[in-house]
C-alpha cells in the first residue's frame, strides 16, 4: 500500500521555510560520509560488489551488541575477511517479517508480494496484505515463544526480519539459523527521532536493491516534516499536552526524551513531562499524573478509548479535568481495520510527516486550516 501523496498544506510549506532542528537534513547529509541522517541503529558500508550492514543494540537496554550482514548477488563477491558476517543473497524474493511496521516499509517499496509470512497477521492494516492473507498466499508464523518453526522453514525465506524487545530473541535467532533461516535484527522502534524511525525504509531497500526509490521517498518525508516543524516553531502559544491512559493502577508516561515527546515538541506543543530525561515509558501513580493533568489543554493517545464515555468508564475523575470538559481529546485510532489493526502503528512510523501534520492541526487548528486528520480523530 503506497502512500506517496504528501499533504497539500505541507507541500506548500516546503517553499520559503527556515528548517530548524537538531539534525542536518537528509539532503545535506548526502554530501557526508554517513549513510544515515537520523537513524543511529544501523550503518552501511558500500562497496562495488557488496554492502556491509551493521545493526547496533537492536533491543531495549542492550549495550555494545552488533550484528553484521553482507548483501550481494553472489557469495563469491564477498571477501574472505567478512566470512563471519551473515550473507544474504540479494535482491530478496521471499521474506518473513515479525513487525507490522516492517510490512509498511516493504509495502511502500511496492514489494508486498515478497512477504510470504508475518507475525500478528490479524492486526495488519495494509489492504493488499490483507487480501493475500485471505487468499492464503501469506502465512501466520506466530510470535516470540509461540513462533512456528515448521511454518517458517516450510516457507523457505531468503531472510526473516526480527525485532527484539529483550535479549531472549537472540536464542530464537540462533535456533532459526541452525534450521537454515537467515535472520536479520531490526531496531527501528528504538530510534528516538521520528525521522530516525522512518529512515529505516532505506535499510529495507538495501535488501531489494531499491536504494534510489527509498532515498527519493525519504527525502520527501524529511523535507515535509522539517518544513512543518519550522512552521509550528513560530507559534508562541504552546498548549500543554497530556498523553496516554493508565493500565490498572499505573500510568506509563512517555519520557521527556522519547519519540512521543519529540513529536509534541515539533508540533508546537508543551509536553507536561518534558522535564523527565528518560527516552522510555516511565511508570507513574495516578495521583502524580492527576496533579499535572489538571493543567492539560490537549490530551492525545488515550489508549483504547473510542469516545468520551470510555474515558469516564476508565476513571470517573477524568470528567473533572478541564481538557475533558472542553473536549480537546484526540486519539490515534482513525484508521482501524475490521479486525482491529491500527494503521498508526503500521504506516504511521513510516509517515511522521502525516502524524506531525495531524498534531499541528490538533494543537494549532488555525495554522493548517485545510488539513484533514489522517491518523487522529477527536473523541466525542
Amino acid at each position: 500500500m503506497k502512500i506517496w501523496t504528501l499533504p497539500g498544506i505541507a507541500f506548500l510549506l516546503l517553499v520559503g521555510c527556515n528548517r530548524g532542528g537538531r539534525h542536518a537534513s537528509f539532503a545535506d547529509q548526502a554530501e557526508g560520509n554517513s549513510y544515515t541522517a537520523y537513524a543511529s541503529g544501523f550503518e552501511v558500508v558500500e562497496r562495488e560488489h557488496f554492502k556491509l550492514i551493521k545493526v547496533h543494540d537492536p533491543w531495549q537496554n542492550s549495550s555494545n551488541v552488533t550484528f553484521s550482514y553482507v548483501l550481494a548477488e553472489e557469495s563469491n563477491l564477498v571477501p574472505d575477511s567478512l566470512s563471519d558476517a551473515l550473507f544474504i543473497k540479494t535482491p530478496v524474493r521471499r521474506v518473513i517479517t515479525l513487525s507490522t511496521t516492517h510490512v509498511a516499509m516493504i509495502g511502500q517499496l511496492g514489494m508486498e508480494e515478497t512477504i510470504v509470512g508475518a507475525s500478528g497477521t490479524g492486526f495488519i492494516f495494509n489492504p493488499e496484505i490483507r487480501r493475500r492473507i485471505n487468499e492464503g498466499s501469506l502465512q501466520e508464523v506466530g510470535y516470540d515463544q509461540g513462533l512456528s518453526y515448521e511454518t517458517i522453514v516450510t516457507l523457505e525465506p531468503d531472510v526473516l526480519f526480527m525485532y527484539g524487545v529483550e535479549g531472549s530473541e537472540r536464542a530464537i535467532s540462533e535456533k532459526l539459523g541452525e534450521l537454515g533461516v537467515p535472520v536479520v535484527f531490526c531496531g527501528d522502534y528504538l530510534e528516538p527521532h521520528p525521522l530516525g524511525k522512518a529512515e529505516w525504509i532505506r535499510f529495507f531497500a538495501l535488501f531489494y536493491g531499491m536504494e534510489k526509490e527509498s532515498d527519493l521517498f525519504f527525502l520527501q518525508i524529511d523535507s515535509t516534516y522539517r518544513a512543518l516543524s519550522a512552521r509550528a516553531s513560530e507559534c508562541s502559544d504552546r498548549p500543554r499536552v497530556l498523553t496516554g491512559l493508565p493500565w490498572k493502577d499505573t500510568w506509563y508516561m512517555a519520557g521527556g526524551n522519547s519519540f512521543a515527546a519529540r513529536l509534541i515538541e515539533d508540533a508546537g506543543g508543551a509536553y507536561l513531562w518534558s522535564d523527565n530525561s528518560s527516552g522510555e515509558a516511565v511508570p507513574l501513580d495516578l495521583e502524580s499524573v492527576f496533579a499535572r493533568a489538571v493543567d492539560a489543554e490537549v490530551w492525545i493517545n488515550p489508549g483504547a478509548a473510542e469516545n468520551m464515555a470510555d474515558l469516564n468508564r476508565f476513571d470517573e475523575r477524568f470528567s473533572a479535568l478541564d481538557v475533558v470538559k472542553k473536549g480537546r481529546v484526540y486519539n490515534n485510532n482513525k484508521r482501524i481495520s475490521a479486525r482491529g489493526g491500527n494503521d498508526y502503528w503500521e504506516s504511521g512510523t513510516l509517515r511522521p510527516d502525516l502524524v506531525l501534520a495531524d498534531l499541528i492541526y490538533v494543537f494549532h487548528p488555525d495554522l493548517l486550516t485545510d488539513h484533514e486528520l489522517f491518523y487522529y480523530m477527536k473523541l466525542k
